[in-house]
């Protein structure tokens, strides 16, 4: 198997930035820049943005409160209030129910189209919900929490999947579905990622530790699928990496920058990866070529493109 990472040309979705200050923008990169498509200041009346999700013309950001805004129109349609509890993790779920979990452990569902009451809402979880992601039959949600659970949710039956996972010693930071293994991946702050297999939620299947011993200092905080079986992870250590997950292999260390990747996301259409750090945004495309083997042969020479520091953010001013 190879995987290469080269110059990234255009990333022709636009990609949004936010601030601890509540400001929102979406930007579009061409040709090495990022142009400015729309602002909105103080969207959340100053307070910071924990979480930006997008669908069909909308976006949906968190704080307090989740706003959701219409982006043909340029204007906020609703407001739903979490009674003054901070949301930590946002999904959209279809094209009706939108699920948050906040930092009091509550897991809470809406149907976003019009003013109805709450659609589910459980506590099953002391500490924050830190992840949500959901399976392709728009069913059963998976939240991870930096308790260190797996917790499942069936939004049709409006409950727990039992049984909830056992507590581990370290916290789940970000969780995704393995569709094609029906197995669930979790990152965690001892730098291993678990793995459940679907509807087995009590306990591991498997684990994978890429950085064994390192509570706290090289935490797995974010990740995405690049394809059914290669994931890409941002850690605490600044490091993004790719990894094969059948058979487990590391693979490509892409960056390691000074300040933890907090974010990322990934375009499996145009082959195209954007993650954020701080006062950092770098973006690059990738590759898969499948081979006979399981070696990983890494192409020299290879390059990212990175929009970074205060000569980036000035053209934001």
């Amino acid at each position: 198997m190879e995987i290469n990472t080269n110059k990234l040309v255009d990333f022709t979705l636009p990609d949004s930035f936010c601030t601890v200050e509540g400001e929102i923008q979406i930007l579009k990169f061409e040709n090495n820049f990022a142009n400015v498509v729309s602002r909105y200041r103080k969207h959340h009346k100053g307070s910071s943005i924990r979480k930006i999700r997008f669908h069909d013309e909308l976006m949906f950001s968190a704080a307090k409160t989740i706003k959701i805004t219409d982006l043909h129109q340029q204007k906020v349609v609703r407001v739903i209030d979490n009674d003054k509890t901070k949301i930590y993790s946002l999904l959209v779920a279809d094209d009706y129910l939108i699920c948050a979990g906040d930092d009091e452990g509550n897991f809470k569902v809406w149907d976003y189209r019009s003013e109805r009451p709450i659609h589910m809402s459980l506590h099953e979880c002391d500490g924050y919900i830190s992840d949500l992601d959901i399976d392709s039959q728009r069913r059963i949600v998976v939240a991870s929490s930096g308790e260190g659970t797996l917790t499942a949710f069936n939004l049709r039956s409006r409950r727990m999947e039992q049984p909830q996972s056992e507590l581990f010693e370290s916290g789940f930071q970000c969780i995704r579905f393995v569709e094609e293994k029906d197995k669930v991946i979790v990152g965690c702050e001892d730098g291993v990622l678990n793995i459940f297999n679907k509807n087995e939620w009590g306990n591991i299947s498997d684990r994978f530790p890429i950085k064994q011993n390192t509570t706290g200092l090289n935490s797995i905080d974010c990740l995405e699928m690049l394809d059914e079986l290669n994931v890409v992870f941002g850690c605490s250590d600044g490091t993004l990496q790719m990894a094969s997950l059948f058979p487990h292999q590391p693979l490509n260390v892409i960056t390691n920058q000074n300040s933890g990747i907090e974010s990322l996301d990934v375009n499996q259409i145009s082959k195209q990866v954007v993650a954020t750090s701080l006062n950092n945004i770098k973006l690059f495309s990738y590759e898969i070529n499948q081979s006979d083997g399981n070696n990983v042969n890494n192409k020299k020479g290879n390059k990212l493109t990175t929009v970074k520091g205060d000569n980036f953010f000035a053209d934001l001013a």
